[in-house]
């Protein structure tokens, strides 16, 4: 009898084991990013790009992106009102999901530049007695050094935040 315990605590030991490289990994997929900032071939605009990781098969995965602005009188970001409708970026199943969406600004009056970051909203949608409900949320907000970004100008590029320079 005393043999059982210590079995059921290994059994749940292990299988806490299997679970932690998952929960990595799906941390890691789950991030935001500025991949655009005020370009040549862009100008006046930041690009935010985002990753989610897939779940369990016959999910929707949903993202909304937002800017923020630094208001340096408050010393902290706010929101700028701009904001994307949400967008259907994957099922579930998949490894991971990468979707982007561009805010442009009317270009800052000289000497004035503005500060702006992005956030992102996800969703991870289920059926549920035949409706799709919200199974997982999260919220990021944009952050460098991130690798592998898809569509950056330039190519690799990752930043926190982007500054608008204007004329």
């Amino acid at each position: 009898m005393r043999a059982r315990p210590k079995l059921t605590a290994l059994c749940v030991a292990a299988g806490l084991a299997l679970l932690a490289p998952a929960s990595a990994h799906a941390e890691r997929d789950l991030w935001a990013t500025v991949n655009v900032c005020d370009t040549t071939a862009f100008p006046d605009t930041m690009g935010v790009r985002a990753s989610m990781p897939g779940t369990k098969p016959r999910r929707r995965l949903l993202m909304r992106f937002g800017a923020q602005f630094f208001d340096r009188a408050r010393g902290r970001f706010v929101r700028t009102g701009d904001r994307s409708r949400w967008l259907r970026v994957g099922k579930g199943g998949s490894e991971s999901v990468q979707s982007g969406f561009d805010f442009r600004f009317d270009a800052p009056s000289a000497g004035n530049p503005f500060t702006l970051r992005g956030v992102v909203d996800f969703r991870w949608m289920g059926r549920r007695k035949g409706r799709w409900r919200v199974v997982k949320r999260a919220t990021k907000v944009t952050r460098a050094g991130i690798r592998d970004v898809e569509d950056s100008d330039p190519p690799g590029y990752s930043r926190a935040v982007c500054e608008i320079k204007g004329p």
